[in-house]
């Protein structure tokens, strides 16, 4: 695709994605995908015409996160002649949140107060493109997923659009090239620690190498069938909804007997249009007990059958307090280990390279076999840099707002030959005992919950 016929392509997509006259908030990183889309951009603006409004985020997560914004600065007023609005963001991740997700989390609260000022008809503008949406499914596929989750990323999502979607990144940089435009590579991109970044540059490439190298286009395709096949799901859902008069919000909210023929994806997809009223995160398990009339839901939601059919309840005053749905084991070095249908701990041995923020990271050394188990009313622990100092974790808890319905399934990392051996709090902290000296090996744990493979 050259750049003439690459442009064309581009100028129909935004026709389909913005009214003309709109303004558009451009999020602007000064990589290769967020230079091309702001090329495109101000190339057809004058046959569509738009207000484009740059932005860059700084989360001060990297060493070259300043020389980044000099270079978007300089580059977006030298060759387009527009000012960036740079912000600066302190990433602060909620508790079992990884600092990647409350990166992104912040980035687009950023994106939506530059958005909201510029009425209903402005669109939050971003760069990701083929490859991207290929990745996201495959790593929704190998966490597993329904329909839904196949989607991938939509090219409009709400005030979100996604223009590029459809284009391959080689393509971008042929263009950036022929236009003789300049980016930023982010080392980050390269850390295989990430699951993205191993599917990016381990999985995909396989993939490609040995059984289709149309993988990118075939993944991306199933995420439009996907979405067509969705669409339908939902559909029926709300005509389900409607023409019962049942409000999501109700609590306690009853599903009639007929709610049982439904077929099963549009019964999953009831569920989670009450989740997400309800404010809830679910996963695959969730879903499927709740079909079966017996499960029980995050913040002490009840999903129960009788003989009128299904009731959902949330406590009124106070949550419930479930107990952990999984037991103590001893843990791998390397591998990802399931606690109960809604969370987990992505577990790898690296060298220790300081500090990661909610990962907790054992000395290999001192501590050649660890265990978790969920915490226990009692529990101490020496927080990391402060020797001879102990604390209760429940206090820990009440710091860090852990919900009292999540403490008891919490997972805590000891010693596999002691279980009051507390070596960290999984999401949280390390403990000093597990303390980890520049090069040595670790047992790095990560620990991720369902919110955030949303």
């Amino acid at each position: 695709m050259d750049s003439h016929e690459l442009e064309q392509v581009f100028l129909q997509q935004i026709q389909k994605l913005c009214k003309p006259n709109a303004p558009l908030v451009v999020g602007v990183s000064g990589g290769a995908d967020s230079m091309a889309l702001m090329a495109l951009l101000v190339h057809v603006k004058d046959k569509w015409p738009m207000i484009l409004y740059p932005v860059h985020i700084d989360h001060g997560l990297r060493p070259t996160a300043a020389q980044d914004a000099r270079f978007v600065e300089e580059t977006l007023r030298e060759r387009f002649g527009l000012s960036v609005a740079i912000e600066r963001i302190h990433i602060v991740p909620e508790a079992g949140e990884s600092i990647e997700m409350a990166a992104r989390r912040q980035r687009y609260a950023v994106l939506e107060q530059h958005r909201a000022r510029y009425g209903i008809h402005s669109r939050i503008v971003v760069g990701h493109h083929q490859r991207d949406q290929a990745e996201t499914v495959l790593m929704r596929v190998i966490m597993g997923t329904g329909v839904q989750g196949l989607q991938g990323m939509k090219e409009q999502n709400g005030m979100i659009i996604r223009p590029l979607l459809s284009f391959s990144p080689d393509v971008l940089r042929e263009y950036l090239q022929a236009n003789d435009l300049a980016w930023r590579e982010d080392e980050s991109n390269q850390d295989t620690y990430f699951l993205r970044n191993r599917i990016r540059w381990d999985l995909l490439p396989l993939l490609q190498r040995r059984f289709n190298p149309q993988i990118e286009q075939a993944l991306a395709a199933l995420a439009v069938r996907a979405q067509e096949a969705y669409a339908l799901i939902h559909e029926q859902a709300r005509d389900f909804l409607r023409s019962h008069h049942i409000k999501t919000a109700d609590n306690p909210l009853r599903l009639p007997n007929r709610f049982g023929a439904l077929n099963p994806a549009v019964q999953a997809d009831i569920f989670e249009m009450i989740a997400g009223e309800w404010n809830l995160r679910l996963n695959r398990h969730h879903i499927e007990e709740a079909i079966q009339g017996r499960a029980n839901w995050p913040k002490g939601v009840v999903v129960t059958r009788d003989i009128q059919g299904w009731r959902i309840s949330r406590p009124p005053s106070r949550e419930l307090i479930p107990r952990p749905m999984w037991a103590a084991q001893v843990l791998p070095r390397e591998g990802i280990v399931h606690l109960g249908p809604h969370n987990r701990l992505v577990i790898q041995t690296v060298p220790f390279q300081g500090p990661r923020p909610h990962v907790v990271q054992i000395n290999n050394e001192r501590w050649p076999q660890i265990a978790v188990r969920p915490w226990m009313a009692g529990d101490r622990i020496e927080p990391l840099g402060m020797k001879g100092h102990h604390k209760k974790i429940g206090d820990i808890f009440t710091d860090y707002k852990i919900p009292r319905h999540k403490r008891l399934a919490w997972p805590i990392i000891v010693a596999a030959s002691d279980v009051h051996e507390i070596l960290g709090i999984a999401g949280i902290m390390s403990a000093e005992s597990a303390r980890c000296a520049p090069g040595q090996l670790c047992t790095a744990i990560e620990y991720q919950q369902d919110n955030d493979f949303a």
